[in-house]
This record gives C-alpha cells, sequence and structure tokens, in this order.
C-alpha cells in the first residue's frame, strides 16, 4: 500500500511539472490578453479627446514634410495620447487629416437634401507596447502594437453676422494662377457660395437668420449715405486736425458713422456698403455690379465693416478682410501702408478696440456678443503684411492659393464661429 502511495505522489508530481509550464503560458496569454483590451480602450478614449481638441484648434493641418498633418495638430494629438496611453512604448505612427465637405460622401449627400456642412478631422494612431511577460513564451516575444481612429466634426448650429472687407483696388481686375477669371470677378463668385451655405442654416425651423454686409474699397469708402442725405459717394473714414491725420482720434470715432463726400483719389470704383440682410438674392446681385480701380487702405474698409459688425443683431460677428495684396497708395502725403500699421499697431490698438466694443454688446437674443477679425490673403504672401498680422493676429491670417482655398477658408471660419463638435 505504502509502495502504490509512493508512485502515485511520483505520478502527480511528474504531471504537475508538466502542467507547470502550460498553466504559466495560459496565465501569461490571459493577463497580457487583457492587457491589450484595455490599451485598445485606452487608446480610443485617447483618440477621440484628440480628434475633438484638434478639431476644436482648427487649424489648417498643412503638412511639416512627415505625412502625418501639421507640427501643432501632431503636437495635441501626442498629448492627448501620452496622457492616456501611461505605458506605451512609443507612438509607433500618427496621422491627422482635415476633410473639406466635398471630400466626405456622407456630407455631400446631406448638401444634397438641405443638411448643413461640416468639417472633418480624423486621427489615427499606433502605439509600440511591452507585455507583463515580455520573451517568456516563443511564439509571443511581449511586444505588441495597437491602433485606432477616431473622426470629429465640425457642423453650424447657430447664427453669426459676417461682414466682407473686400479690396476692391485695381489689382483686383487682373487675372491670376488661382482662378480663371480676374479676382475680384472669383471673390464675386465665392461670397454667393458662402451665402448659399448660409441659406441653408436660415432655412432650419426655429433658427436665428445668419447675415452678411458687404463694404468694399480702395482709397477710401463708397457709402449708400456718404453724403448724409442718401446720396452716394465716397467717404473718408479718418479724422483730421489741422490737415493731418488724428489717429487718436481716428480710433476713438471708429465706430461714427461718417458722411462727407470725397471728389478726388477715388478712381471710380464701382462699389458701395451694403448693410446687415438675410436676404442674400439682392445682396448678390448688387456685388455682381461692383468693379475695382485705385489704390488700396484697408483701414478705410475695416473701420466701416466695424461700423456694419456694430448693427448686426447674433451673437456672433465675424469681420473677413479678403485681400490680393499689401497697402499702396496715400492719403494727404501719408502712405497707406504707414496709416494702417500706426493704427493697427500697438500704440493705437484699433483692432483691439473694435473687437472690445463688440464684445461689450448683447445680442437680440440676449447673449453676449464675440467677434472676431479674420484676414484671408491670395495671390500674394499675406504673411509679410506686419499690420495685418497685428490687427487680426498671427492665428486669424490665412493665405488662399485658389478660388476654392479663399471659399473653404471663409466657411472654416464660419464654421468655427458658429459650429458644434460631434
Amino acid at each position: 500500500m505504502y509502495s502504490s502511495l509512493s508512485k502515485q505522489s511520483g505520478h502527480a508530481a511528474i504531471l504537475f511539472t508538466l502542467l507547470v509550464p502550460a498553466l504559466f503560458g495560459l496565465f501569461s496569454l490571459a493577463t497580457d490578453g487583457a492587457k491589450m483590451l484595455q490599451d485598445k480602450a485606452r487608446l480610443q478614449d485617447g483618440l477621440e479627446a484628440a480628434s475633438l481638441a484638434v478639431a476644436a484648434r482648427n487649424d489648417d493641418n498643412v503638412d511639416d514634410g512627415s505625412g502625418q498633418g501639421s507640427a501643432v495638430n501632431q503636437a495635441i494629438a501626442n498629448a492627448y495620447i501620452g496622457q492616456y496611453m501611461t505605458n506605451m512604448d512609443e507612438v509607433d505612427s500618427l496621422n491627422i487629416q482635415k476633410l473639406n465637405c466635398e471630400q466626405i460622401a456622407d456630407c455631400v449627400a446631406g448638401l444634397a437634401v438641405g443638411d448643413a456642412r461640416f468639417f472633418e478631422y480624423r486621427v489615427t494612431a499606433t502605439t509600440a507596447h511591452t507585455g507583463f511577460f515580455s520573451g517568456n513564451l516563443d511564439s509571443f516575444d511581449g511586444s505588441y502594437d495597437v491602433s485606432g481612429q477616431s473622426n470629429a466634426r465640425k457642423y453650424q448650429n447657430s447664427a453669426v453676422d459676417v461682414v466682407f472687407v473686400s479690396d476692391f483696388s485695381g489689382s483686383m481686375g487682373n487675372g491670376w494662377s488661382g482662378g480663371s477669371q480676374d479676382k475680384y470677378l472669383d471673390l464675386v463668385d465665392v461670397i454667393e457660395s458662402v451665402t448659399d451655405e448660409l441659406q441653408k442654416f436660415n432655412d432650419l425651423v426655429n433658427a436665428d437668420d445668419n447675415t452678411v454686409s458687404f463694404v468694399g474699397f480702395n482709397n477710401f469708402v463708397r457709402l449708400v449715405n456718404g453724403d448724409g442725405a442718401g446720396g452716394t459717394c465716397f467717404v473718408d473714414q479718418l479724422v483730421y486736425s489741422s490737415g493731418n491725420i488724428d489717429y487718436s482720434d481716428t480710433v476713438n470715432a471708429v465706430f461714427t458713422e461718417k458722411t462727407g463726400c470725397v471728389t478726388s483719389g477715388t478712381y471710380n470704383a464701382v462699389i458701395e456698403d451694403i448693410l446687415p440682410t438675410s436676404n442674400f438674392t439682392p445682396f448678390n446681385t448688387k456685388i455682381a455690379t461692383f468693379s475695382p480701380n485705385g489704390y488700396t487702405s484697408s483701414a478705410q474698409g475695416l473701420i466701416r465693416g466695424a461700423q456694419l459688425a456694430n448693427l448686426g443683431a447674433n451673437p456672433r460677428r465675424l469681420i473677413i478682410i479678403l485681400s490680393d495684396g499689401n497697402d499702396v497708395g496715400s492719403t494727404n502725403g501719408v502712405t497707406h501702408k504707414t496709416i494702417s500699421s500706426t493704427l493697427y499697431g500697438g500704440t493705437y490698438q484699433m483692432c483691439d478696440e473694435i473687437r472690445s466694443h463688440l464684445d461689450g454688446l448683447t445680442a437680440d437674443n440676449g447673449d453676449p456678443v464675440s467677434s472676431r477679425i479674420a484676414v484671408i490673403g491670395f495671390d500674394y504672401n499675406v504673411s509679410g503684411n506686419a499690420g495685418l498680422q497685428n490687427c487680426a493676429g498671427v492665428e486669424n491670417v490665412f493665405k488662399a492659393e485658389n478660388k476654392n482655398e479663399i471659399l473653404n477658408k471663409i466657411l472654416e471660419l464660419i464654421s468655427e464661429e458658429i459650429g458644434h463638435l460631434k
């Protein structure tokens, strides 16, 4: 009996010895498998947060040469991934895409039935990991990758008052590589396309209406009530003291409606201001009759644009300056470049004063007003325009290479002002 028990104990010991590696292997696989599933879930959470953050930032996502997207978007995504994936070895790959509506089948299909336009950011990443039991199994070296993707869409869901401050100097009558027409004709087409998108929103039930207004500028601006008695003429928006430009008074009187016709230096450009309206058909019909001439003074356009924004009714006021070049020409012997850089610069800070005034208003629905000044330069290097960069801020100055880029950038700005993320 004793001998039989000894033999059974020996068999059990041998069996246990044979089973230990298998049991340990199962334990390792189960433990690391659970870790893989947890890492997959955490990466997906991190990518969801990253895509929303990238969409909120609304960077142009111009690739930095890595094929992964813009540097700022990569930094945002890596920061979120790093916070969620605390036990990863590294981010193996990262790719960020920004898609316009025309690149998204769902958006194109939605536009056909009257749905709102949206932009989509896609963030895809793969992270490398080492398991708890690295190298303990011949069939599994302990290293593994986890991949995931998350998308975020930005829709428009509230109304905005858009003010187009448009360059109508002589150079806008020239052709360019970014379109098939003269620049001002392409700009007129772009503005009409923008109003088409805004109309889709205005057609929604129980929604406040978006509005648009317009001021064209060359050396001056041409106003419907320029003479103060209903007559249309060119008006100087600057204030003078003893024949010289008074920059301080000019800033203080930004929101004062000016009258008094200028008869020289107008170059007979065919333009006039259009007050905020949600009736887009006559708005576009009127703009289509305009034609450019003369020199360029962005300050004249911006001052009148601020007055038009002041007439708005919605909680969002967006002033968009559209120009194909730096300020050129002069008024009273002072170059327009000097005038604008002085008004926009640190001493007088006219653009800050405009935003501060508008942000202190209350919209018709009782909400506080939030304003923004943006610049879209086309057919020239807008980054070299220090005056407008000081005015709008570097983050609000954009360059467009062609007609479609101008349109998409305007629509992005509108979506950013009135959009929500999904």
